[in-house]
């Protein structure tokens, strides 16, 4: 791993260059360790065979996720198939995988693969089309030529491309899945032949660098998710998108040599708008940051879609909310018609959770819970010279998780606190016991200030929420009753718990050190108040503050006065008060801050940083 940046450095190139130097000295393995090799081309160096052999046996395998080293082929073949830095040999094996390939659920062959969250489709259908481009006049392994293929791919490359202008990412602000939007995008931009397309898939990278760029601090995505891994938000140093941020950016660390996006990037002729790159690093002021993405299925009507299409259940199955009732028919239909399996085996889970709606509520009250969905969300980000504050406004509360990260708080690359209820007891399953929730708590934030509030079943597995707060990465850290208090630098952070927590150590750290503070009950009010030297001056006249500050907790429902916003009040169920206002939790525009107001559902952003300007403008 190389060196962290936390503040702007070097030119664009001289970090480019760093980049394939440091992917070019390494060669993993597996489905993406190839990439690396790609790196190596781009400097004019030879390859090592073996990890581009190791990802030609994968594709064989038809595993799932093959679709990523496709990718990586085709960027290969495209740029380099005449390099002298790989031989004539290992061109002719990629090539012939081409043919082999299953692009897509309606052709024969063998199944296994997830072909419908939102970052698999694009890669699908991009590298669909960009081998169809190579051999129009071919015959590919379902029996249809190059140009069906090609034809094929661009209807569902135009309608998902179309889908991400209106309704922004329905796996939002993903550290990892952006990733893997870029593996797609970039390789349309650079090799598609439809200018059209290439013109959409420029103006998305745009898009998806300027979603970075405010919820980034300091090369850390320390924001809300709607998907992601333990080991990409326990601190910054592994996660994926801290690559890209160092690359476009200059602040970030780079961590891997296969990282999709960042690869696809560095050997592309893409360049970030400068006004974008500015406002990543616009850290002098406090800057307040709302958005909303995605949409609920029973809205699809609004937006001119139906119910009965399978190319509009394009747009569904990469929401992940397969179980509403509006399209189970259709989900029926495509199970029927081409075999396909759309959502894991999570009865047991659903027959738990229908148990504790009766215990709860008397009734079933929601029948069609689906973990996996990632529906309409409204997310606002607070970020300040010294820390940066996420949260998903009171996002599907005491419904069943997946992969959604509710809120963060990032005060540096190791410093990083967020709660949750963990789904099981490792860091693999999904959710697990830090990387999503079992059951969705109700978050909600203002500014500086936020609340989360964990309610769930006294009979479950882990009948507990806990905090992930790393006390080593803090240069203080102290305890005033239920209060935790930390300090990095010139940023504090003020957690409290309802019940006092315990620590635990890291059980998958072979340093073990302690990063669990975990509160011993099915219920709990979190309450996150932040803060810095320049507002309170040193750390023990915020701890004093802080800790006097009243509160009152109820059976679910908290007032804090909090002594920079004023009273917070919150519930379960309630609304959300700052003082006597209510604060609108929903209902977001598509971006709303100091760079850009634009409606939701809208085909041009003006994005405004001091006398700089860019405009993404979508001819759909």
């Amino acid at each position: 791993m190389d060196t962290y940046w936390s503040s702007p450095q070097g030119t664009y190139e001289t970090r480019r260059q760093a980049y394939l130097e440091y992917c070019a000295a390494q060669a993993p393995g597996e489905r993406t360790g190839f990439f690396s090799q790609i790196a190596r081309l781009e400097l004019g160096i030879d390859v090592d065979e073996k990890p581009i052999r190791e990802a030609i046996d994968f594709v064989y395998t038809n595993q799932d996720c093959n679709d990523f080293t496709m990718g990586g082929f085709l960027r290969i073949l495209y740029k380099f198939h005449d390099s002298p830095h790989i031989s004539r040999e290992l061109i002719a094996e990629i090539e012939k995988t081409l043919l082999w390939f299953k692009y897509w659920w309606d052709e024969p062959g063998l199944k296994g693969r997830c072909f419908w969250t939102e970052n698999h489709q694009i890669i699908f259908h991009s590298d669909e089309l960009l081998a169809a481009q190579l051999y129009p006049e071919a015959t590919f392994q379902d029996g249809n030529t190059g140009q069906y293929h090609m034809e094929h791919a661009l209807h569902y490359i135009r309608r998902w491309l179309t889908f991400r202008v209106r309704f922004g990412f329905s796996e939002w602000l993903s550290n990892c899945y952006f990733e893997e939007d870029l593996l797609g995008l970039v390789n349309l931009y650079d090799f598609a032949q439809q200018e059209d397309v290439r013109e959409q898939a420029g103006g998305l990278i745009d898009m998806l660098m300027y979603e970075m760029a405010m919820h980034t601090y300091r090369g850390v995505m320390g924001c809300s998710h709607g998907r992601t891994y333990a080991w990409l938000i326990k601190g910054g140093r592994r996660e994926h998108a801290t690559n890209t941020a160092k690359l476009m950016f200059g602040m970030g660390v780079y961590n891997s040599p296969n990282i999709l996006g960042t690869i696809c990037l560095a050997t592309s002729d893409y360049r970030c708008p400068p006004a974008i790159a500015a406002i990543a690093a616009d850290l002098d002021q406090p800057r307040l940051i709302k958005e909303r993405h995605s949409l609920n299925i029973a809205d699809a009507h609004k937006y001119g879609l139906s119910y009965d299409s399978l190319d509009d259940g394009h747009l569904y199955w990469s929401i992940q909310d397969y179980v509403h009732p509006t399209i189970i028919g259709l989900n029926e239909r495509l199970i029927r018609t081409y075999d396909v399996l759309i959502h894991e085996d999570y009865q047991s889970l659903y027959s738990r959770l229908y148990q504790w709606q009766v215990d709860e509520f008397g009734e079933i009250v929601d029948p069609q819970m689906e973990c996996h969905a990632m529906t309409e969300v409204h997310i606002q980000t607070y970020r300040t010279p010294n820390y940066m504050l996420s949260a998903a406004q009171d996002y599907r509360h005491g419904n069943p998780g997946y992969q959604q990260h509710p809120w963060q708080a990032t005060l540096g690359i190791d410093a990083v606190v967020f709660t949750n209820h963990p789904g099981s007891d490792d860091e693999i399953a999904r959710p697990n016991f830090w990387a999503g929730n079992c059951i969705l708590p109700r978050v909600a934030q203002h500014k500086n200030v936020l609340v989360s509030i964990h309610h769930v079943p006294e009979n479950d597995p882990f009948p507990y929420s806990h905090a992930y707060f790393p006390r080593d990465a803090f240069d203080e850290v102290v305890e005033r009753g239920n209060w935790v208090f930390g300090r990095l630098g010139e940023a504090y952070i003020a957690m409290y718990s309802q019940h006092k927590v315990t620590w635990h150590e890291d059980r998958y750290n072979d340093a073990h050190p302690i990063i669990e503070a975990r509160a011993e009950s099915p219920d709990n009010v979190w309450i996150v108040e932040m803060g810095d030297a320049a507002q309170w001056g040193n750390f023990e006249n915020f701890v004093a503050i802080v800790e006097d500050a009243w509160i009152q907790v109820d059976p679910l429902a908290v007032s804090y006065e909090s002594p920079s916003v004023g009273e917070v009040s919150f519930s379960w169920r309630g609304k959300f008060f700052v003082g006597e206002d209510t604060v609108e939790l929903h209902n977001y525009p598509r971006f709303d801050n100091p760079y850009c107001k634009a409606d939701f559902d809208a085909r041009e952003y003006v994005i405004q940083y001091q006398d700089m300007s860019h405009t993404i403008a979508f001819d759909i």
